[in-house]
């Protein structure tokens, strides 16, 4: 079932980019020819964001997230364990937080109007405890496949460094 979900958001993701990328270029086009397009920027500007939560999404369930472990990887077995846990607790405390504060500004902003594009802003801002639903459901898979240590390591085996 992972597998198909997995597809599933990285195909939407791939859509939504093309989809951003021709409202602007519709946007840009019918400007150019005298006919403005309205709300071309407010649509652009709905898919960006939305291709931007999926993509998130996809490089934390990728393990691609920013990573700095100059000093954690000097660190001794268990002192490495237990930054690693605090690290998982405090992300998904955070992305916990997202959701539930979230979803109910989601829903106070839908009459609000988006522009001149006619969609409810609640659009906009429902990718934001979406996206952090999907990330943190992301990392718990990562931990429960991947274990406490593994589970913030990138998942391409060769790992670049340049100093």
């Amino acid at each position: 079932m992972w597998r198909w979900f997995d597809r599933t958001e990285d195909c939407l993701a791939i859509v939504l980019l093309g989809m951003t990328s021709l409202a602007i270029l519709a946007s840009a086009a019918m400007r150019a020819i005298g006919q403005p397009f309205p709300g071309g920027a407010e649509l652009a500007q709905f898919l960006f964001i939305w291709t931007a939560v999926l993509g998130a999404d996809i490089t934390l369930r990728r393990g691609g997230q920013v990573r700095i472990d100059a000093l954690t990887v000097r660190l001794p077995l268990p002192m490495l364990r237990l930054v690693t846990v605090i690290c998982l607790l405090l992300m998904l405390g955070f992305l916990a937080l997202l959701v539930w504060y979230g979803f109910p500004l989601a829903l106070s902003n839908w009459q609000r109007p988006l522009g001149v594009a006619g969609l409810s802003y609640g659009y906009v801002t429902l990718a934001l405890p979406v996206g952090a639903a999907l990330m943190f459901v992301s990392l718990i898979r990562r931990v429960l496949d991947k274990g406490i240590l593994k589970s913030l390591d990138p998942d391409d085996d060769v790992v670049e460094e340049t100093l």
